[in-house]
C-alpha cells in the first residue's frame, strides 16, 4: 500500500472540524503555527504553478535575512519561471476593521507593512540576487534549471472570514491591497478542499545544512533532486523512507532508482 499522502474524505471533514475548532480560541500565533506545521494540508497552495509544489517541501521561518524571516516559504515552478511563495500568518483573532466601520485595523495595517518591508528588500537586486543564487538555486533548484527567472509572491493569512462576509464594501477594501503579486486570505480559507492537498515536508534551513523535520515520508523529490550532502533527516524519516522507497519511479541510471543511490548518503540528525 503507498503511503497516505492525502487525507480521505472523512479524515478531511474530521481535521476541519478540529481546525475551526481551533481558530475559535484566542491562542497565541505560534500555536497556529505549530498546528500547520503539523497539518500540511492547510498550509495554502497560492501561486502554485503547472509543475506544482516543488520538492513538496515547505520552509518554516526561512532567513531572508537577519531581520525578515517569513512564517512558511515554498517554491512552485512552470516550465519557464520559479515562484517562491512568502507567507505571512497572524492570529486568527486579528482584526480587519475598526469595530463596525470600514476603516483598517491597526492589526491589519501592522501585517500589510511587513508584507511593504519584504519587498522592499526582496527589490534590492543584490538581495535578490543572493536569495536566488546563495539560498535557493545552489541547494534546491537543478543545474540545469537555474537560468529559469525566480518570480518572489506575497500571501498574508490574516482574521476571520466572519469580519467581512456579506460586506461587499470591506471585501472591496482588502481586495483594493491585494496586488498581482500579492493575495490576502483568512484563516477560514486554509480549510477549504483540504482532501486535495497532499502532505508537504517541512523543512528548516541553518548555516550549513537544511534539515527535514517532518518524520513521515511524502515522495522521492527531496531524494531525488536535493544533493545528499545539503539536507539532514532525522531517523524516523530515515526508516519511512526505507520502507516506502519501492514506491519511488524515478532512476538515475537503467536499474538504480535515485532514492537507493541518495538516502544513504544523507545524514540523519
Amino acid at each position: 500500500m503507498s503511503p497516505s499522502i492525502y487525507l480521505t474524505p472523512t479524515e478531511a471533514e474530521a481535521k476541519r472540524t478540529e481546525f475551526l475548532s481551533l481558530l475559535d480560541k484566542n491562542e497565541k500565533e505560534q500555536v497556529y503555527q505549530e498546528y500547520l506545521e503539523g497539518n500540511t494540508e492547510f498550509i495554502p497552495r497560492e501561486f502554485i504553478q503547472n509543475h506544482g509544489l516543488h520538492l513538496a517541501m515547505v520552509f518554516r521561518k526561512y532567513p531572508l535575512s537577519s531581520d525578515y524571516k517569513p512564517d512558511f516559504l515554498y517554491l512552485a515552478k512552470s516550465s519557464d519561471n520559479w515562484n517562491v511563495v512568502l507567507i505571512e500568518i497572524e492570529k486568527p483573532s486579528s482584526k480587519y476593521f475598526v469595530g463596525n466601520t470600514t476603516e483598517f485595523h491597526g492589526d491589519f495595517l501592522k501585517a500589510y507593512q511587513q508584507m511593504n518591508d519584504w519587498r522592499a528588500w526582496v527589490d534590492t537586486p543584490a538581495n535578490l540576487e543572493s536569495l536566488k543564487q546563495n539560498s535557493l538555486s545552489s541547494v534546491l533548484v537543478p543545474s540545469q534549471m537555474q537560468r529559469n527567472p525566480l518570480n518572489v509572491k506575497y500571501l498574508l493569512v490574516h482574521g476571520r472570514r466572519a469580519e467581512y462576509e456579506g460586506n461587499e464594501l470591506r471585501k472591496g477594501k482588502i481586495r483594493s491591497m491585494e496586488r498581482e503579486d500579492f493575495k490576502i486570505i483568512s484563516y477560514d480559507n486554509l480549510a477549504v478542499n483540504i482532501n486535495d492537498h497532499k502532505k508537504l515536508y517541512v523543512a528548516k534551513k541553518t548555516n550549513n545544512y537544511i534539515d527535514i523535520l517532518s518524520e513521515s515520508y511524502v515522495d522521492d523529490g527531496i531524494f531525488t533532486w536535493m544533493t545528499p550532502t545539503t539536507y539532514r533527516i532525522n531517523q524516523s524519516l530515515h526508516d519511512d523512507t526505507d520502507k516506502n522507497k519501492h514506491h519511488s519511479n524515478s532512476y538515475i541510471s537503467y536499474n538504480v532508482k535515485a532514492i537507493d543511490h541518495n538516502l544513504p548518503k544523507v545524514t540523519i540528525y
